[in-house]
């Protein structure tokens, strides 16, 4: 259950599919007003722990999972105490959700309000144990920048105890997703996919305040995204990316970090070596995979500050080299 504490572990999905399964939602308008009560107080008082940064509060609150992953949750909290210490928060969106049976469900889904309205809403949680839970999604105010903070709550008794958190940014750089999806639009528009896949990818972040959250218009959304993607990229495969060297180097993984000291964003390129223990040729092999990677696709010197390269050995040690990304040649 502990994968709960990271954002990224479940996947969105919302499916047609029929009503009659073991796991059943109430929207805020459904549940009864006490259920309704109970949920949004405890999702108040949790995200007070979350904006003092008290790990034990978090962790004295929360399943047993969590509650003996006091290091992650402490991770968790750290990650986001810059910008939500002092904040507080007003419940959005509150749902109940019962998932039935004996054995944990390997995909729970939870289908929200009135079938085939433009309003309903859907969840996916993977690895859910049986039982009944709460999700409450919260509006941040106070804090450095827009958040949404989400807490799923499982009822263990007469409490409702923390089996989820869920920090969500609303804008990375002070644009929000509006901002980026447009600018994708128009990097597709012309031509320059990796360009518009990228900020896509942010817009993606920032859309909605759950990665397993999906409405109708987040559909859309998504399925314009995943067209978008270029069919090189290394999502599931490496990408072979030939060097002026004479090698040809295997990269696992493209993304983007935020800069804030220049207020736009770095582009880092992950490659597969088998060795790292010389830096110096470490460093020549990194400007190597820099220099083949601007050649092969220029569109990427125009949006981006700098470029990062990470030489990863088997072992999952790297080594990283920074240029400006103009200056890469």
């Amino acid at each position: 259950m502990n994968k709960f504490l990271r954002v990224l572990t479940c996947a969105a999905a919302l499916l047609c599919a029929p009503a009659a399964f073991a796991e059943s939602c109430s929207t805020a308008a459904e549940m009864d007003a006490a259920t309704k009560q109970a949920l949004q107080s405890a999702a108040r008082s949790y995200f007070q722990y979350v904006s003092q940064g008290n790990v034990q509060g978090i962790t004295m609150s929360a399943i047993a999972d969590i509650a003996a992953n006091a290091q992650g949750v402490q991770g968790l909290l750290q990650e986001h105490q810059a910008n939500l210490s002092g904040a507080s928060a007003t419940p959005r969106n509150t749902y109940l959700f019962e998932a039935g049976g004996t054995a944990t469900l390997e995909r729970a889904e939870f289908f929200c309000g009135v079938f085939n309205s433009p309003a309903k809403v859907g969840f996916t949680l993977n690895g859910l144990p049986p039982g009944k839970y709460g999700l409450v999604i919260m509006d941040v105010t106070g804090s450095k920048v827009p958040y949404f903070y989400s807490f799923l709550l499982k009822q263990e008794g007469t409490m409702w105890k923390v089996a989820g958190l869920f920090p969500r940014s609303r804008q990375v750089l002070g644009k929000n997703a509006q901002y980026y999806w447009q600018q994708a639009r128009d990097f597709k528009a012309r031509g320059q996919r990796f360009n518009a896949w990228f900020h896509y990818l942010v817009a993606k972040e920032l859309a909605a305040p759950l990665p397993f959250m999906s409405t109708v218009a987040l559909d859309s959304f998504y399925d314009e995204i995943q067209s978008s993607m270029p069919p090189d990229f290394p999502a599931e495969r490496p990408m072979n990316l030939p060097a002026f060297n004479g090698k040809t180097y295997q990269v696992t993984q493209l993304f983007l970090v935020p800069n804030e000291k220049d207020r736009n964003l770095d582009l880092v390129v992950k490659y597969s070596t088998p060795d790292i223990s010389n830096p110096g040729q470490t460093f020549l092999e990194n400007k190597e995979v820099m220099k083949a990677l601007v050649t092969k696709y220029p569109e990427l010197k125009e949006p981006f500050t700098n470029l990062v390269a990470r030489a990863v050995a088997p072992n999952g040690q790297d080594f990283g080299s920074m240029l400006p990304i103009k200056d890469v040649k």
